[in-house]
């Protein structure tokens, strides 16, 4: 565990990408069960994925930062 503020900043940055990778890689698996049954469903899928990968390049950004 860092020791300082900015050790800490970037260690929680770190848990929100490792989060969003997550999400993006739950999202694929949701797409692969969905298949071609769903269209709403893959797009809303789809937009969840969208919205993690946003977060996770804003997040990088953030990191580069500090």
């Amino acid at each position: 565990m860092a020791g300082s503020n900015r050790g800490r900043l970037k260690e929680h940055l770190e848990g929100v990408h490792k989060n969003c990778e997550w999400i993006k890689t739950h999202v694929a698996d949701s797409l692969l069960i969905i298949g071609e049954v769903n269209p709403k469903l893959q797009e809303g899928f789809r937009g969840l994925g969208e919205l993690a990968k946003s977060l996770d390049e804003f997040a990088q950004d953030m990191y580069s930062h500090i």
